[in-house]
């Protein structure tokens, strides 16, 4: 269940995880369905739309497990942010490298069992209009064949008096995961990379039009 002490491997992310919920929800009415899509356990990639700064760790407190993300190196500099997201699994990538050092170290992370958030569209929309998806979620869905849970989130890129005033929904919403046996259908190739992202929107999509 959700609020069972071994969904989480850290104490500290256990505690933040339910203050953060408990605060979300009494406070600003976040809504979060779907939970049961998403595997208790073993690797896995939560794939959602990306409107604000905030989305990584507000999909951290949606999950009904930990997650790890990828996060710029530079907001690793600072002793108190550093040790901050660190301690919620944060991934510090470094620019030199670009897209294959993150591709080595997401591969790695879902090999040993995590739940790794990604972004479908690669940065930003701001709204809640969606952005083309990329290749790069559906590259690391073919190559690990984890499986891959579609996620909507709502109001994130509201202000926050607005969200106190009730005049926006504040929601996170999860789909059923996209198979290994969906994703072998489509070739290891750059061309079927581009159709699984495809295919991770079209469910992203889907969430947004049945909330």
């Amino acid at each position: 269940m959700i609020w069972d002490s071994r969904a989480f491997n850290s104490r500290f992310y256990r505690i933040v995880w339910h203050s953060i919920n408990f605060m979300l929800r009494h406070f600003l009415g976040r809504r979060v369905t779907g939970w049961e899509h998403v595997p208790p356990r073993g690797g896995c990639i939560i794939a959602s739309n990306h409107i604000a700064l905030v989305d990584p760790p507000f999909l951290g407190t949606a999950a009904p497990r930990e997650v790890t993300f990828v996060a710029k190196q530079e907001l690793f500099r600072f002793f108190l942010l550093r040790w901050l997201i660190t301690s919620l699994n944060a991934m510090p990538l470094r620019r030199q490298g670009g897209d294959a050092a993150a591709i080595k170290l997401i591969l790695k992370k879902l090999a040993q069992g995590w739940a790794v958030v990604m972004f479908p569209e690669g940065t930003r929309s701001r709204t809640e209009n969606f952005l083309p998806a990329k290749s790069g979620v559906g590259l690391i869905a073919r190559r690990s064949l984890v499986p891959v849970v579609p996620a909507y989130i709502e109001g994130t890129n509201r202000k926050l008096f607005d969200l106190f005033k009730g005049k926006y929904k504040l929601l996170t919403s999860f789909g059923p995961p996209i198979t290994a046996a969906e994703m072998e259908k489509y070739p290891d190739s750059k061309e079927g990379h581009q159709q699984i992202s495809q295919l991770v929107m079209e469910r992203i999509i889907r969430l947004k039009e049945e909330r």
